[in-house]
């Protein structure tokens, strides 16, 4: 019998205690790396967008403007996001970037749909409950509050569908203005500056210290010291009474009666040097002509004389609603709404719109009409005890304007002393009165957004934020390359991995 051989281990203990223990280092040693580079990563890093639209990619200026916050930032959006779903994302994708690069601004999201109690709480600690339903960004900072609306965000496009049966309307979003507005609202509130606005009386005008009168401005001066923290005056310009040096904003609300030489040269003074002036001229049935009209010309305004009744949008017969809204511009394109109550209620206007033969040239006054009236107005020259008379033989019908918005910038040879010349000029002032500023909301609002942009100071550090155009892809098919493209995706790629799965469950088999 052959005498057996034993073979001695191929491993013996002592080599697989050492293999064991050279795989355990190893994972630890490549653990250490990851957390290592992780932790280098964390801290040095680099960032790049891949997107090939700028519309998350902030600016020089917006990157200057968030490293200079210190303050608070806390910023609400409020959307319902089955109706806006783009809009939202490029605004949530906007904000998610500010809060990287400070993370003092914070955003929070609120659908109104899937969260109505978070979204009722919202409005009633914000006191925004006139916006119920509507889609909004709500900056807070230290108690101040600026509130843009979805139409305010990106400019917008519809466009039919190439069918003639049934056709239908589709939204195209072609610029989003997201990032230009939300940099100088920050910088804005997080860098308050008190403001000085000076009513003008002495002339029957409106006195903002009245609250319990119905056609006192109390309730307009209210707001605006409660939202825009602005200092209240009343001044008088008779005499040697001059407008203070630290006026920002004059407001001539109502005036029933003329105002003389010497008063309308210090109003045109203080135009010149780059003032600010809301005007919110008195109806024909409470007073005629104050002289305004005349130095209102000089910068290509032109005031009606009669008073325009609106019988398609009229609620109480005297006074209107507007219908025609311009949509380009900041104060009216915020109010842009289906819904009557988003649209300005005025009380027997004067028609205000341009002066066709005024001033023109580069350093014109630029005079844009921000409302009018449908085609079924009529100017009313006949009144009974205030209570106008249609004469359909003399008075004239067609759309007229009723507020207009006038800038001019920096003209040769002068160097204003308080930046741009700004004015908004309205044909009623009962419109912004104690009885009228809440009902319909879009009078409050239209004050506030009217006193905002005539108050807007130029920051230069803030130039040159522009509005990101969007490009939209449309890909066009006809039935049989659609029901060919389904066919591919339903079909073809899955029963191509089946298909694929069996070949090679096959050839391992055999």
């Amino acid at each position: 019998m052959g005498k057996t051989t034993t073979l001695p281990p191929s491993f013996s203990r002592r080599a697989r205690l050492l293999i064991e223990l050279n795989v355990a280092l190893s994972v630890v040693a490549l653990f250490a790396v990851v957390v290592m580079l992780n932790y280098l990563g964390a801290r040095h890093y680099l960032r790049w967008a891949a997107a090939t639209q700028r519309a998350v990619r902030l600016s020089p200026q917006t990157l200057r403007v968030l490293n200079t916050i210190t303050n608070s930032i806390n910023i609400t959006v409020m959307f319902n996001t089955r109706d806006e779903e783009t809009l939202h994302g490029l605004i949530v994708s906007l904000l998610r970037e500010y809060n990287y690069v400070n993370s003092r601004i914070r955003f929070r999201t609120v659908d109104p749909v899937r969260q109505p109690a978070d979204a009722e709480l919202v409005l009633a600690a914000l006191r925004l409950g006139a916006l119920k339903g509507k889609n909004f960004v709500v900056i807070e900072c230290d108690g101040r509050t600026k509130v843009f609306y979805a139409n305010e965000l990106a400019d917008v496009q519809f466009e039919t569908a190439p069918d003639a049966q049934n056709p239908e309307f589709t939204k195209r979003y072609v610029a989003f203005r997201g990032e230009p507005l939300f940099t100088s609202a920050i910088f804005n509130l997080a860098n308050p500056r008190r403001t000085k606005v000076c009513f003008v009386q002495g002339h029957g005008e409106h006195d903002p210290e009245k609250l319990g009168h119905p056609h006192g401005y109390g309730r307009f001066a209210q707001i605006l010291a409660e939202k825009m923290d602005a200092q209240i005056e009343k001044v008088t310009l008779l005499g040697t009474n001059e407008i203070p040096a630290d006026c920002q904003l004059l407001v001539i609300a109502g005036p029933r009666m003329p105002y003389n030489d010497s008063e309308l040269a210090k109003i045109e003074s203080f135009l010149s040097q780059g003032g600010r002036l809301f005007a919110l001229l008195n109806n024909p049935a409470l007073g005629g002509r104050c002289g305004l009209e005349t130095l209102l010309l000089k910068w290509n305004v032109a005031v009606g004389e009669k008073a325009v009744l609106d019988p398609k949008n009229s609620p109480k017969g005297s006074d209107l609603l507007t219908e025609r809204l311009n949509s380009e511009h900041p104060v009216t394109k915020a109010l842009l709404s289906d819904s009557a109550d988003m649209r300005v209620r005025l009380v027997l206007p004067r028609a205000v719109g341009q002066f066709r033969t005024g001033q023109a040239g580069p350093d014109a006054p630029k005079v844009t009409v921000l409302a009018a009236t449908s085609e079924s107005a009529i100017e009313v020259s006949q009144f009974r005890d205030g209570v106008p008379y249609p004469n359909p033989y003399w008075d004239r019908q067609g759309v007229f304007p009723l507020i207009v918005a006038v800038e001019q910038g920096s003209v040769r040879g002068l160097s204003p002393e308080r930046g741009t010349t700004r004015m908004m000029v309205v044909g009623d002032s009962l419109c912004l009165d104690n009885e009228l500023i809440e009902s319909p909301p879009a009078n409050h609002y239209f004050g506030v957004l009217a006193v905002g942009w005539l108050l807007d100071r130029p920051q230069v550090l803030l130039d040159g934020i522009l509005p990101e155009p969007l490009k939209n892809y449309r890909l066009i098919m006809t039935e049989q390359q659609l029901q060919s493209v389904q066919l591919v995706l339903l079909v073809g790629l899955p029963g191509g991995v089946l298909l694929l799965g069996l070949v090679v469950w096959w050839r391992r088999r055999h």
